[in-house]
């Protein structure tokens, strides 16, 4: 009878620290969204907040549900354009496709690029985005840019395992 208490408690114990394991995992993630500016009155949209660029000290009100969320995202790289290094948000399925309907009907708002709840980038919609991939600078410095990119990218693959 012992030894059946023994294993028990060992299984228990071995459960509990995977599970811990995972939430920490889970906590320390970087979760990337797209959020869309409001402009004006919007009837029967959900409430939104503002938020402020870090370094710009910009604010903009964004609308409060997520144009592309951290589930339709498929990858973050770090992209060298004429002006600098940008930030290329690649989106597939549905997220492509919800980007193209805001990015049709938002026309001369911003699309806000947020990690974890926190304004890093905003670019002014001047096109129809067809392709699913999303460009803009970001409010982070070069050093510290790479890490985060790498960090995202951890994060849509530990939330697509989950999902």
């Amino acid at each position: 009878m012992p030894r059946i208490a023994i294993s028990s408690l060992i299984l228990l114990t071995s459960l509990g620290l995977l599970v811990a394991c995972k939430k920490e995992k889970l906590e320390n993630l970087s979760v990337p969204r797209l959020m869309v500016e409001t402009r004006g009155v919007n009837y029967g949209a959900s409430t939104g907040e503002t938020v402020t660029l870090p370094v710009s000290r910009t604010t903009i009100s964004i609308q409060g549900d997520p144009v592309v969320n951290e589930f339709d995202i498929q990858n973050v790289e770090m992209v060298k354009v004429d002006m600098g290094v940008a930030l290329l948000v690649q989106t597939g399925g549905q997220g492509a496709r919800d980007l193209y309907r805001a990015s049709v009907s938002n026309m001369g708002s911003r699309i806000v690029f947020m990690v974890n709840g926190n304004a890093i980038g905003a670019r002014r919609i001047d096109g129809a985005i067809q392709d699913g991939n999303f460009y803009t600078f970001v409010e982070v410095d070069d050093e510290e840019l790479g890490q985060l990119v790498l960090d995202i990218k951890d994060t849509i693959v530990e939330l697509q395992k989950n999902k």
